[in-house]
């Protein structure tokens, strides 16, 4: 008698599509969102997540997984919400790779455990945070940034947007921010151990010492804040 191959269990709210390849396993998803809005959260362990940015009204989902570095118990979850938010998690310890394109304008929520993270000309909020791995934010026109490592590098070069708020911080790791000096923002930088380079960025200073630098371009509209406690702090100006 033969035996029928068994069906892949399929759960409400959440896609799996892995497919051999080279030893890794591909995963690929495609969402529909709101042409000007969306929310993307990403949950990963190990590997990479590196944002860019495509077309509106979808979020294009790509991942390899390596299985010399995963176990039977590594799977990735994807789900949207009724409201539209989308969410994706790696369960396990495996290592993942993400390639995501999304609409310019959806705003991110990324987090991984021991990998890099890139973001790439987006204009929503973005909130990155990893304990170990590189943090690079890239071409950015968004009202809100976070980006957190315990010991990574976080770098960051954009537009500062008049009420922004963007706050660049790692325990250990190099903290660069390249912003553009007809920009209006409030300043502050502290370094406990590192230094600091501000070049010869034009700001007012108010408080200027080792470890504490408070300061003003224009009349401080937007905030720009810079943390680190064992690394260093580099300020540049956009070319």
């Amino acid at each position: 008698m033969l035996l029928k191959r068994p069906s892949l269990l399929l759960i409400s709210f959440f896609a799996l599509a892995f497919t051999s390849d080279a030893g890794a396993q591909a995963f690929n998803k495609t969402f529909s969102v709101p042409p000007e809005s969306g929310d993307l959260e990403v949950v990963n362990q190990t590997g990479s997540i590196r944002i860019t940015t495509g077309a509106a009204g979808k979020v294009v989902v790509n991942a390899r997984q390596n299985p010399k570095q995963s176990d039977d118990e590594t799977k990735i979850d994807a789900s949207q919400a009724e409201g539209g938010k989308i969410k994706i998690e790696v369960r396990g310890r495996g290592a993942v790779d993400f390639e995501i394109v999304v609409p310019p304008s959806v705003n991110l929520n990324l987090l991984c455990h021991k990998c890099s993270i890139s973001v790439a000309n987006t204009t929503g909020a973005v909130t990155a945070r990893n304990n170990d791995g590189m943090i690079q934010l890239i071409g950015l026109r968004s009202p809100r940034v976070e980006a957190h490592s315990a010991k990574g590098q976080v770098s960051f070069a954009g537009e500062i947007l008049p009420s922004g708020n963007y706050t660049l911080k790692s325990f250990s790791g190099r903290v660069d921010a390249t912003l553009p000096v007809n920009a209006d923002f409030k300043f502050q930088a502290s370094c406990y151990r590192g230094g600091m380079d501000l070049g010869n960025f034009p700001l007012k200073f108010q408080k200027q010492t080792d470890q504490l630098v408070e300061g003003m371009l224009g009349s401080g509209k937007a905030s720009v804040s810079l943390w680190t406690q064992e690394g260093s702090i580099h300020l540049h100006r956009k070319p």
